[in-house]
């Protein structure tokens, strides 16, 4: 075996080569469930959006020049928007529909449609983050049921059982909004639903809906839908 001096010390090869290895340090190896559940971490969560401003039901007071006085239907709605509360869309089925008097303002002249509201509770995960469980929409009842929707709106009204063979309540039962929109709170007492356009939503126990949809402000001030629905369907 050679030998060789090292420090003034004879050493073999052989010993150096051990005392060598022996000062290396081992690699620890990670256990393939740890690299794995690192690599399965879920993704932080979506922060929650601020709630929107609620609709400023004065300023729209003003613009439709709402007093005393005034003959507009849409200033009486307001009135008791601005006295209703959260709207839930809570229904025994889970699913609702919201039928009643619709008046589209525009240049403060007034022309009274009728309106169907539809709702429906959804699952969490069909929703982002700050939405309310809920999917809705709406639409105008055709112009040709309006005789048959006036009989309609007298019998919700009254609180009375919606006639079954009435094509008006016809149309609003099979009513199913090709768009699904959602709700979200907003920093006051109405729900957002999220459209091209504004709307907001009130509800009034036990059974009353308020919808208001402003029109876009290139359009005069005050334009737009007010409308108060009774529950005719759940």
């Amino acid at each position: 075996m050679r030998a060789i001096v090292v420090c003034g010390w004879v050493v073999s090869i052989a010993s150096l080569a051990a005392s060598c290895s022996k000062s290396e340090p081992k690699k620890l190896a990670v256990p393939s469930n740890v690299a794995s559940s690192e690599a399965a971490l879920p993704s932080a969560p979506q922060p929650t959006p601020a709630a929107p401003r609620d609709l400023d039901v004065a300023a729209l007071e003003r613009d439709l020049g709402c007093s005393k006085t005034s003959q507009l239907k849409a200033c009486g709605i307001l009135k008791e928007f601005s006295q209703a509360q959260r709207f839930t869309a809570k229904t025994p089925s889970g699913e609702g529909r919201w039928i009643g008097n619709a008046f589209s303002v525009e240049k403060k002249v007034e022309a009274a449609r009728h309106l169907v509201l539809w709702a429906k509770t959804v699952p969490l995960s069909q929703v982002g983050p700050g939405d309310l469980p809920v999917k809705a929409g709406f639409e105008f009842i055709p112009d040709g049921l309006k005789m048959q929707s006036e009989k309609l709106m007298r019998a919700l009204v009254r609180s009375a059982d919606p006639p079954e063979s009435n094509p008006a309540y016809q149309f609003a039962k099979a009513f199913d909004p090709p768009t699904l929109r959602t709700l979200t709170n907003t920093a006051g007492p109405s729900v957002h639903l999220t459209s091209e356009q504004s709307v907001y939503l009130r509800f009034a126990p036990p059974r009353k809906v308020y919808l208001v949809n402003p029109a876009p402000s290139t359009a005069a001030a005050g334009d737009g839908v007010y409308a108060e629905l009774w529950l005719g369907d759940w």
